[in-house]
């Protein structure tokens, strides 16, 4: 099984078999990581070798990931997606060196893909023919697409408030769909509870070890991306924090194996109704304290984030940073980035421009630096919150009097179609 040594807690370094089932510490309760013999891997991933490979996710980097040697899991096309150079946000913003990395271009339209065939793969190594999780949504039918990739039967479970869109596609994949008549905390619990009492494999991102791994490919592709020389800050929309800390924990590899010369900061961007790990981490003090999530973007509208610790130490040790914003500034984010730079993103993925033109307005981030938004997922996911700021069609009758209202419509709009109202309150002052 690749090049693992162990499965370790980022508490307590407890070590376990990663070979058996193993999903928290037995004696702390806490998270696992997965740790690799990195000597024995570091001929296979230099430079070169890397960009000679092709094929699938699980082709490409299956030395630093726990993918069996000779059975990589059944794919759907995910990974590969383009770091885009935000040129009309960043001449408004003056950041000139501003990315979008474009996750919602994977199969589902979410990152989460790269860890759901991770997961799916353990499933089958494992010898599990159901498999589970607790979602807002994204993980529940990316996890169901893969696992009918895999001819796997899925149950997810959801909040009974999910949006009807991410319900139908888990739906369209053939999952068994579960809502809760409750909030994500206690949609997870009722899940765990399940996977204990009927053998089910739980693919959660709160607590499932190896979906990190699939995440932490995003570092990968952007040092590939950025020829080697990753941005001074990657931005990350946070709710449970496995996104976070596997992104960090491929910088952390990359380097660790000579591949790059400098890491990122990590930036972690929360909703402001659902920010428990900005808060600790302002405190400089590694303590949760879970809140009730109010926020519309349900993507990260999680107030006991499981990966907590595992988040908390990528910012310590990246020295990163943590801010939370707003729901009307996420809004005019997801707008931002739809008319100006052609990206549709479900609300919780415009948090990270959101955080960014924050932390560019109150100088906590030099606007001359590199800046690379990780864009969740897509808009597509969750369609209702775009309609907010966004002008009515025009109803016209079909005669010549309607094409010349649709003509006086042009001349009264912007020269350019993709201007919006937000660029200049955003502007460098």
């Amino acid at each position: 099984m690749s090049a693992i040594l162990t499965l370790r807690c980022v508490r307590c370094k407890k070590e376990f078999d990663p070979r058996k089932i193993t999903y928290t510490c037995d004696e702390c309760g806490e998270t696992l990581d997965v740790v690799y013999d990195y000597s024995a891997v570091a001929e296979k991933v230099q430079r070169s070798e890397l960009e000679d490979r092709h094929g699938s996710l699980c082709e490409r980097y299956r030395d630093l990931l726990p993918v069996s040697d000779n059975a990589v899991p059944p794919g759907l096309g995910e990974g590969q997606t383009p770091a885009l150079k935000c040129n009309t946000i960043g001449d408004g913003l003056g950041t000139p060196n501003l990315y979008a990395k474009d996750e919602t271009q994977n199969p589902t339209g979410v990152f989460k893909d790269r860890a759901s065939v991770i997961a799916v793969g353990k499933a089958i190594e494992f010898g599990r023919r159901t498999v589970a999780l607790a979602s807002t949504g994204n993980a529940a039918a990316s996890l169901a697409a893969y696992a009918a990739r895999a001819s796997l039967q899925s149950f997810v479970f959801v909040p009974e408030r999910t949006p009807v869109q991410k319900v139908s596609q888990s739906i369209a994949y053939g999952a068994n769909i579960v809502q809760v008549k409750g909030d994500y905390d206690q949609t997870f619990d009722l899940m765990v509870e399940a996977c204990n009492q009927f053998g089910w494999y739980n693919c959660s991102p709160a607590v499932n070890p190896f979906r990190t791994e699939g995440k932490k490919t995003i570092a990968y592709e952007v040092c590939e991306q950025f020829n080697w020389e990753p941005p001074d800050w990657i931005v990350v929309p946070t709710g449970n924090g496995c996104n976070l800390a596997g992104i960090w924990k491929g910088f952390r590899e990359f380097y660790k194996l000579g591949s790059i010369q400098q890491t990122p900061g990590m930036v972690a961007i929360q909703a402001g109704g659902a920010d428990p790990l900005v808060s600790a981490y302002k405190k400089k003090k590694a303590i949760l304290e879970p809140v009730h999530a109010v926020t519309l973007a349900g993507a990260i509208a999680i107030g006991r984030p499981r990966n907590f610790l595992k988040a908390f130490i990528s910012l310590e040790e990246s020295h990163g940073i943590a801010e939370s914003v707003t729901d009307d500034e996420i809004v005019e984010a997801q707008i931002l980035l739809a008319r100006n730079e052609g990206i549709f993103s479900e609300p919780g993925a415009a948090a990270s421009l959101a955080g960014v033109i924050k932390l560019v307005d109150i100088g906590t981030i030099d606007r001359k630096d590199g800046i690379c938004c990780i864009i969740t997922g897509s808009g597509l996911k969750d369609p209702e919150f775009a309609l907010r700021g966004s002008s009515k069609p025009l109803i016209i009758e079909p005669t010549n009097e309607g094409l010349r209202t649709i003509r006086e419509f042009e001349l009264s709009k912007p020269s350019r179609v993709c201007c919006n109202a937000f660029l200049p309150a955003i502007a460098p002052r």
